[in-house]
C-alpha cells in the first residue's frame, strides 16, 4: 500500500498544480501516467481489452469506480493528502515566478 500512496500522493500534486497554473507537456505526460496506474491498482487482473474498444471503457469505468469507492472510503486520509498536495502546489507555483 506504501506505493500507492506514493503514486496516489503524485496524482493529487498534478490535480492541484492543474488548478494553479498550466501543466506543460512532459508534466501532462506524467500526470496522465499517474491518473492512470491510480486507477489499474484497483482494477482486477485480467487482460486489458483493446484500446478504444467498448470492452475497455468498461474496464476504465470498473476500476475508475473502484477507485472513488477507496477515496471514499478513506475520507480523512484522502482530505490530507489533496490538502498537502494543495499547499505543494501553491508554493511550487510561486517558487517559478
Amino acid at each position: 500500500m506504501g506505493e500507492f500512496l506514493v503514486i496516489l500522493s503524485f496524482y493529487y500534486l498534478c490535480n492541484s498544480a492543474a488548478e494553479v497554473r498550466p501543466l506543460g507537456p512532459e508534466e501532462l505526460h506524467r500526470c496522465s501516467e499517474s491518473y492512470e496506474t491510480v486507477k489499474y491498482w484497483f482494477r482486477p487482473d485480467w487482460e486489458m481489452a483493446a484500446e478504444g474498444s467498448a470492452a475497455r471503457a468498461g474496464q476504465n469505468r470498473e476500476a475508475y469506480l473502484a477507485f472513488k469507492a477507496w477515496e471514499t472510503a478513506h475520507p480523512g486520509l484522502v482530505a490530507t493528502m489533496q490538502a498537502e498536495a494543495a499547499a505543494q502546489a501553491r508554493g511550487l507555483d510561486l517558487a517559478l515566478r
